[in-house]
């Protein structure tokens, strides 16, 4: 797994994700079967199956949903057909930072001759 948690930071109102990408061993193939987050009420979580020559597996994007500052923490749990592994767990830690404000633009100075 790389990276071994998802850590969510960035401004409210910003599109803020974190792919994991999960590598299968040759030695050791298995299948997600099952995504499920412990508390989800601040993430939503996507799976994709990938294969290339290096090797396969499946790449987690785990995607942050509160929308107010302050922090969270959740874990999202796989669920594999794996004897070995049945459970694999990945901590998610978010930080939401408050939006920066928008300046407020100042009015023109009024000249004395603008009358």
């Amino acid at each position: 797994m790389d990276p071994a948690y998802a850590r969510l930071v960035g401004q409210a109102g910003t599109d803020i994700k974190k792919a994991i990408t999960i590598t299968r061993e040759k030695a050791y193939p298995f299948k997600i079967l099952q995504v499920n987050a412990r508390n989800g009420k601040d993430i939503e979580f996507d799976v994709k199956e990938f294969s290339k020559t290096g090797g396969d597996g499946y790449i987690l994007t785990i995607a942050n949903k509160k929308t107010a500052a302050g922090r969270y923490a959740d874990t999202v749990t796989l669920t594999t057909d794996s004897s070995i592994k049945p459970m694999i767990t990945i901590p998610v830690y978010g930080q939401i930072l408050s939006a920066s404000p928008q300046p407020v633009p100042t009015p023109p100075k009024k000249n004395a001759s603008d009358g």
